[in-house]
């Protein structure tokens, strides 16, 4: 089920509080629909909207049940993915890039095919709004980058912390 904006905003504060309170990691993706092919068809259209249903639903078929999708802005969507790491999350992007968005949706007996920019960022117990700004900015990159582009957002859990401790361990073992 796709969520409306506020209810994809009230879920997405909900997550961060528990990611918060649980120290487990919250992903996101920011997906854009950023073309389509099919001839006539156009955004408001009813045969364009049959065509973005499906494309929602086979989005929503690669997702856990505890996960959730909402409808942001304009062929803008937010997919809130709790105890997913944002190594993860950018594998469930590449996921949708090369299952969902691969074919083409069949509506009134024409071919319509969607592409897609992705945005993918870790929360990491920081505000919300923060994160859905790094968000915008990654998607507007990711636009830019082209169709099927996917702009990770760096965050404190990409960092290895062995990598970190390891210069530290090196500099110990030389002065022993």
């Amino acid at each position: 089920m796709i969520l409306s904006r506020e209810e994809i905003l009230a879920a997405l504060f909900r997550e961060t509080d528990r990611a918060q309170r649980m120290k487990m990691p919250l992903a996101l993706i920011k997906l854009g629909i950023v073309a389509w092919d099919g001839g006539r068809f156009e955004p408001g259209d009813p045969a364009f909207d049959v065509g973005l249903r499906e494309i929602i639903a086979r989005i929503t078929t690669l997702l856990r049940c505890y996960d959730a999708v909402g409808h942001m802005a304009d062929r803008e969507y937010l997919l809130v993915l709790p105890g997913c790491s944002s190594f993860n999350a950018r594998t469930l992007a590449e996921r949708l890039r090369d299952e969902v968005f691969v074919d083409s949706a069949v509506v009134c007996a024409t071919e319509l095919g969607f592409q897609a920019c992705f945005a993918v960022a870790s929360s990491g117990g920081r505000s919300p709004f923060v994160v859905l700004r790094e968000l915008d900015v990654a998607l507007i990159s990711a636009r830019s980058d082209g169709a099927g582009a996917i702009q990770c957002v760096a965050s404190r859990e990409d960092i290895d912390p062995a990598a970190l401790l390891l210069p530290v361990l090196h500099d110990e073992v030389l002065h022993w």
